[in-house]
């Protein structure tokens, strides 16, 4: 079952706050299981969501990075994330 570091509420859209949501793997591609595994999970809006939308998470670089900042900032180890994830989000 997937879970969430970054909020204890797994049904309500962490952007707008509407129901119907799908959950959404921060660090998706060859790290979606480090997502899973880290509790790098968020719920968004199919709006916000899907990959055919233009304003989707996927498509939308700037909600994109904003949100794998987030988790590294909350994930409070800079050197692990980096070992695990493979990448610093916030150029520290």
């Amino acid at each position: 079952m997937r879970h969430s570091i970054l909020t204890n509420d797994l049904d309500h859209c962490i952007e707008c706050g509407r129901t119907n949501v799908e959950l959404h793997e921060i660090y998706y591609g060859k790290n979606r299981n480090n997502s899973i595994k880290h509790g790098m999970v968020i719920p968004l809006c199919k709006e916000l969501h899907h990959r055919g939308n233009l304003i989707g998470i996927h498509q939308d670089h700037e909600l994109d990075m904003k949100w794998k900042k987030i988790g590294q900032k909350k994930f409070n180890n800079d050197e692990e994330f980096i070992k695990i994830f493979g990448r610093n989000y916030n150029g520290i």
